[in-house]
């Protein structure tokens, strides 16, 4: 799928500035100055770990969730956690429950099954617990649960902690702790569900034991990273500070069953390596076993608990390619891809796998998503993906006629509805996509943080990027752009020669770009110029480190072809800049006659159009000052260092047009 290039704009001058003050190179500083933060927000950025974090009395119906919670551990009343069978909800689970023994607490906990109950807090569960409850606390979940709550509390107490969108009422409850809510002014409204339960926890500490309360941040970390959360704000105060503390026996073992490094497990291991198999309990089996991995302290048995979840890992990725292919084949058939959003229903798909399905349909044909997996009832579960323009918990909004629920987030959801309302949902659904997409929003963007010449491609360049860690959702690792490199000893590797790399020299210096899934551009660009964005990192090979550029998308130069090179550039810059000193100081003249001179006196082979598209560069990177009232050319007094042709924004078109 062809990608639209957008490089982020910068101010050259103010990056200079902004590195002096924070003692960070320019490229990480025009990084921080692209989020618009201050330079006080930049520190807190860059420091993280070093800020408190926000007073957990400060989330709406705290103080009358602590009172309560406190008043059942001095009457040994029995607790039960419930839940969601997902990394959050396990993770958030694990925290609270860990917490509460530890503070002397009678409590359990309970996840739904994923295929026979499903999402959220259901009548049939809730009678488990009564006579044995006497209050209920849940997690990562219970917001919308308006009717299943209300039944509970007949008969226990219930305090709910979610992190979801409510909707226009709120359940009926002791406390109803959301930072979403309408009514809260929490600093931080992006928080996970774990990250809810944490601050819960901390309000328990600091109110019984009158100290802060720090624990558990791997576990929590664990479930922010896996939720898709951005790594913002407190989480990333959370996700920093625990992924440089893992004490947690079950994580640990997890990582040594996936052959990683503890010292070096980063928010992409948490995403890509360590969440889906955590996940994978939830998905095919029951989520409990996930939170025995977590609470296990028996590093024998935690580590057959993590062996039996890579194992359960396996089956789920088979299970994803056989439910992806079959749905790829329905939405051609129906060329569901030509339409606003994919809407894609079967039988006989895995109820545990149909998120992942959706996502690696938006990954195929960038659309919103829903992939719906049918029981012999007539009954649809279906977990919806989005794109970044497009919030999906609003769209199910508009659908809710034809659904019996739905939740979730703007970029991820679930839902249920019959069978015979799947025609009408997908047309509602489409519809309401129609209005709110345009074809722009519907091709893919890569993001450019930069574009940089190769020389600063250097491993002080990508120790400088650490500091930004940990990258993920709302901070995501910058990706940069190297233009008009000549690629040689360019190879299909792997099993089926389905990645592609090669090598490319600048400044006498041999760099490697290695592009995953792209072999077919092997051929394409062997004897071609090409521009490449890329991540840079440090790879180890034979006990020697080397740079490699972790190739992002690829495309043929254009510069040369439709546009000036660098020496046709600077070729004009020299013909002005011997003008303005032949006419001293100041060169007066209109565009017909700096061409006419130019094509006069100067072997360099250019047109009349890009003798004016290198003055317009020139003049944006102020090495040449045009006055245009008065059609005279000067130069800048005192000019010393060097400046960038890459910030000039005719001169970035070349990449993005």
């Amino acid at each position: 799928m062809v990608k639209r290039w957008h490089i982020v704009s910068n101010n050259q001058q103010s990056c200079g500035e902004f590195a002096k003050v924070l003692n960070i190179s320019p490229i990480i500083a025009a990084i921080l100055l692209n989020k618009n933060l201050t330079q006080e927000e930049a520190e807190i950025f860059l420091h993280t770990e070093q800020q408190k974090f926000y007073d957990p009395l400060l989330l709406p119906n705290m103080r009358a969730a602590v009172a309560r919670i406190i008043a059942a551990i001095y009457k040994k009343e029995h607790i039960t956690i419930f839940g969601d069978y997902d990394v959050d909800g396990i993770t958030a689970t694990t925290l609270l429950y860990k917490t509460l023994k530890k503070l002397g607490a009678d409590a359990a906990y309970y996840l739904p099954d994923r295929q026979t109950e499903g999402y959220g807090v259901h009548k049939e569960a809730v009678d488990k617990f009564i006579g044995k409850t006497n209050l209920l606390i849940t997690v990562d979940c219970g917001i919308r649960s308006i009717d299943e709550l209300r039944y509970a509390g007949d008969y226990m107490d219930v305090i709910v902690t979610d992190h979801h969108l409510p909707g226009e009422t709120l359940p009926e409850a002791v406390a109803v702790i959301d930072p979403q809510r309408a009514d809260s002014d929490y600093p931080d409204k992006n928080l996970a569900g774990v990250g809810v339960a944490f601050k819960l926890c901390q309000a328990l500490w600091q109110s019984i034991k009158k100290e802060p309360f720090e624990q558990y941040l791997d576990v929590a970390a664990l479930g922010t990273v896996a939720d898709i959360v951005p790594l913002i704000g407190e989480n990333r105060k959370i996700v920093k500070m625990g992924l440089a503390s893992i004490t947690n026996m079950g994580i640990l073992k997890l990582i040594e069953v996936c052959n990683l490094s503890r010292d070096k497990i980063t928010a992409g291991h948490i995403g890509f390596v360590l969440g889906p198999r955590l996940n994978a309990a939830g998905r095919l089996k029951h989520a409990s076993m996930g939170v025995e991995l977590l609470l296990s302290e028996d590093a024998d048995e935690a580590y057959k608990l993590a062996l039996e979840l890579d194992k359960e890992n396996k089956i789920r990725q088979e299970l994803v390619e056989t439910a992806f292919k079959e749905a790829v084949k329905i939405i051609e058939k129906n060329k569901y891809q030509n339409e606003a959003a994919i809407v894609v229903a079967a039988r006989n798909w895995h109820q545990g796998i149909i998120g992942i399905a959706a996502s690696r349909i938006v990954d195929a044909y960038y659309r919103p998503t829903v992939v719906i997996s049918l029981d012999e009832d007539g009954m649809g579960k279906g977990s919806c993906r989005s794109i970044k323009e497009f919030n999906i918990c609003e769209a199910l909004e508009k659908c809710s006629d034809c659904l019996a629920a739905f939740g979730g987030h703007a970029m991820a959801a679930g839902l249920s509805l019959k069978e015979e309302n799947i025609n009408e949902f997908r047309r509602t659904f489409t519809h309401y996509a129609e209005m709110i997409l345009t074809n722009d929003d519907m091709q893919p963007i890569v993001e450019i943080a930069q574009v940089v010449q190769p020389e600063l491609i250097n491993k002080k360049m990508i120790a400088d990027l650490s500091l930004l860690e940990p990258f993920g959702m709302g901070n995501p690792a910058p990706s940069f752009l190297c233009g008009g490199i000549q690629p040689y000893n360019v190879k299909k590797i792997g099993k089926t020669k389905q990645h592609l790399k090669f090598n490319f020299t600048a400044q006498n210096k041999q760099y490697t770009a290695l592009g995953w899934n792209i072999g077919e551009y092997a051929d394409i660009i062997e004897t071609k110029k090409v521009d490449l964005v890329f991540q840079p990192e440090i790879n180890v090979w034979n006990d020697r480190e080397y740079i490699q550029l972790k190739i992002k998308d690829i495309k043929i130069s254009a510069a040369g072809k439709k546009y000036p090179s660098h020496d046709m550039i600077a070729a004009v810059y020299l013909f002005l800049k011997k003008k303005i000193n032949e006419n001293g100081g100041k060169w007066f003249f209109n565009e017909q006659k700096m061409i006419s001179t130019y094509l006069n006196e100067e072997i360099y082979n250019i047109s009349e159009e890009n003798i004016i598209y290198c003055l317009k560069v020139l003049c944006e990177i102020q090495v040449i000052l045009f006055d245009k009232k008065n059609m005279a050319c000067t130069l800048p007094v005192g000019l010393k260092e060097k400046k960038d042709i890459n910030t000039s924004v005719t001169f970035l078109e070349r990449y993005t047009n």
